[in-house]
């Protein structure tokens, strides 16, 4: 059993139920879920201010749409490189200076507001470094984890360190909608840089080490590509990764909703921080579910049955043309996409070992953060050409096809089951 210090060994026995809040008992582990709560709500927090600001500026679906290629070109330019850093040197000092550099993104992009400088160009180039900065400190923070708790509590902390992502998608939008409304929108960049501050402090109190454990490689390319191999004879974890980035892809939602809240329903900037932030509150539910139900053994089918159900509900969010149904609909795309998200990342924890972690991390990293660039770049493209209703029409027709095409054709991932089974 670890030790609650977080300094102790990790069992490999111990009873099968657990509280939902079992992992919580280890005190590293809260240290970093609390560093996790703070930076995606901070990064949820720039990203809506940020999407706003843009169509604020110009008006123009093509330009949001813009935001998801600056995202791309340094997640896949950048994006195993990472990943490898993250499994060859100290992890926690990789996330302390992916914490700094936000921070200092985000005041810049304050200041320049602030003295009206600021263009769209601007917002797209610390969107691009935002991304950069993070291909690193994602995947060191995400490959921690399993140091931090026993092997019986892997899914519970998956969980929670999922639901409080979720939350911070509640609270990031939100305080983004709020503060530009009540203080202006150079307020909500400088009150997202001073929330990395405890973030920061929370990094640097962890006792366990953040060096990666088993036989470390030396730099090269075959290194770099090592967790391309493992993912390739993991026909799993290749399947599970597929299925995110074909599915989201082309169903990627959250960059239309400026354009849904101010040309559909007509509602100001802090109604659309409700919109944005609603996905979060329907992901909270999801993860409070898997939290309550404990370990699922048919990890393959559940994560079938919610990219499904995400694909449907987008094509309902398409055509319902009022503001409060829409809010229980991005709900609902929240809550299957959490079933989604926490049962993959668990899976792929059970399933590598710890000195390819990061890189495997790294291209979940790739494949999920990936997914959500093009398909933001796919639907800013789209919508300027069809209207942001018949782009997510689209997008959700695609989605089912692409799930209805991997559940007959990927038996493997199908009959996916963690059962009785052991980490890697």
């Amino acid at each position: 059993m670890a030790d609650v210090d977080g300094r102790g060994e990790r069992g490999r026995g111990g009873p099968r139920a657990l509280s939902p809040w079992a992992s919580l008992r280890y005190r590293d582990f809260r240290l970093l879920l609390w560093t996790g709560l703070v930076v995606a709500a901070t990064q949820q927090m720039r990203q809506t201010a940020s999407l706003y600001q843009v169509y604020d500026i110009s008006g123009s679906a093509f330009q949001l749409g813009l935001t998801g290629l600056a995202q791309a070109v340094p997640l896949f330019a950048l994006g195993l490189f990472g990943g490898t850093l993250a499994d060859l040197m100290d992890r926690k000092k990789l996330i302390v200076v992916g914490l700094v550099s936000n921070l200092v993104l985000a005041a810049a992009l304050g200041v320049l507001t602030l003295v009206g400088a600021v263009r769209v160009w601007h917002i797209l180039a610390a969107t691009a470094l935002t991304s950069a900065v993070n291909v690193t400190m994602g995947p060191a923070r995400i490959a921690m984890i399993p140091r931090l708790v026993p092997n019986t509590h892997l899914m519970n902390a998956v969980s929670l360190n999922s639901s409080v992502g979720q939350a911070s998608q509640f609270i990031g939008p939100l305080l983004a909608g709020l503060t530009i409304g009540l203080l202006g929108m150079q307020n909500a960049y400088f009150l997202n840089a001073a929330l990395y501050a405890p973030a920061i402090g929370a990094v640097l109190l962890l006792r366990t080490s953040g060096a990666p454990q088993g036989p470390r490689e030396a730099p090269s390319a075959s290194a770099i590509l090592g967790g391309v191999r493992h993912v390739w004879w993991q026909r799993v974890i290749l399947a599970l990764f597929l299925l995110d980035f074909g599915v989201v892809g082309v169903g990627y939602f959250r960059p239309l909703l400026p354009v849904f809240a101010t040309d559909i329903y007509g509602v100001g900037p802090t109604s659309f921080g409700f919109l944005a932030a609603a996905p979060a509150v329907g992901a909270i539910l999801g993860a409070a579910l898997l939290l309550t139900i404990g370990d699922v053994h048919r990890k393959g089918l559940l994560v079938l049955w919610a990219v499904l159900l995400y694909a449907v509900c987008l094509g309902f969010f398409a055509v319902i043309p009022w503001y409060w149904p829409a809010l229980l609909l991005a709900a609902c795309l929240g809550f299957t996409n959490a079933l989604n998200a926490i049962t993959r990342q668990t899976s792929v924890h059970i399933l590598t070992p710890d000195q390819l972690r990061g890189r495997v991390f790294s291209i979940f990293t790739l494949f999920g953060q990936g997914a959500n660039a093009i398909g933001a770049m796919e639907a800013g493209f789209v919508a300027a050409l069809l209207g942001a209703p018949r782009a997510m029409l689209l997008g959700s027709g695609v989605g089912t096809a692409i799930t209805l095409a991997m559940w007959g054709a990927w038996p493997t991932l199908r009959r996916f089951r963690t059962e009785g089974a052991e980490r890697v």
